[in-house]
């Protein structure tokens, strides 16, 4: 019985990490930005105070960096579960066509190759930072664009996966974030970065009395994109324990199949 709880605990830690990611990088985030404002109160107006330049204080920045390294790996771990949730779930012939099935199939690699990247760029962008020499610099806002880009292209794609999916699973939908949200959430996600990829291009510009607002703006959307990235990661807590559960036997997991009652007699775990 020991052996057992402990093997259930342990195929239960990706779940925890889905709530350690934004429980480590969050406050990684606000002390970084606190921190850096304390350490340089005279600190250039001009320099705007986003995440990059508070940690290129080694000070702010090394312990940053050992923080998010360590929410990468987790993230990197936690989004296999997500993914193979995705999978095993998958509607099965001939509920979903042939050729949304097909292309719903094609995304699984994709957004394995993209949530990968985003682990990378958290790790680039941490360790190499703003204030070193050009090749640091470089190597740090590649991490940034790396990180953003993979965030938002993993959850575009996992938005049109359950678009492509949801119809199927209509019918014998049970997940606490249906395919539906997590579709509709996907692309309001995606819009929140294109806003903010929007007023990064206008920063720069000289928009006159409103050019301070548009850098506040820039700089507080930074940190409100990254929660909205972890905030919908955190929507698949309750689903993905319920199917970690399923797949030790204690739940049963819908599939979507031709009819209802061929789906009732599938082995939801096979």
């Amino acid at each position: 019985m020991r052996e057992h709880s402990l093997r259930a605990w342990i195929a239960h830690l990706p779940v925890v990490g889905i709530v350690a990611v934004p429980a480590i990088v969050v406050p990684a985030i606000l002390w970084a930005r606190i921190t850096y404002a304390g350490l340089h109160p005279n600190a250039d107006p001009r320099s705007y105070l986003t995440i990059s330049r508070a940690i290129s204080d080694p000070l702010v920045g090394e312990p940053f960096a050992f923080w998010v390294t360590i929410a990468a790996v987790i993230l990197w771990t936690s989004v296999h579960v997500i993914l193979w949730m995705f999978i095993a779930e998958h509607p099965r012939r001939p509920a979903l066509p042939p050729t949304r099935d097909r292309i719903a199939r094609a995304l699984w690699p994709v957004m394995w190759v993209t949530m990968t990247a985003t682990c990378v760029g958290m790790v680039m962008l941490s360790h190499y930072r703003l204030g070193g020499d050009p090749a640091t610099n470089r190597l740090h806002m590649l991490g940034s664009y790396v990180f953003f880009a993979g965030q938002a292209t993993t959850i575009l794609l996992a938005a049109i996966y359950h678009s492509l999916v949801a119809p199927a699973r209509a019918a014998v939908e049970t997940a606490f974030f249906p395919a539906r949200w997590r579709a509709r959430t996907g692309y309001a996600v995606l819009c929140a970065a294109v806003l903010y990829g929007v007023v990064f291009k206008v920063k720069s510009m000289d928009l006159g009395a409103a050019t301070p607002w548009i850098i506040t703006a820039y700089v507080e959307l930074e940190t409100i994109l990254i929660l909205v990235f972890l905030a919908y990661l955190a929507a698949f807590f309750v689903d993905v324990s319920r199917f970690l559960d399923a797949r030790s036997g204690r739940r049963a997991v819908a599939v979507p199949d031709a009819t209802a009652n061929e789906a009732a007699a599938l082995d939801p775990i096979a």
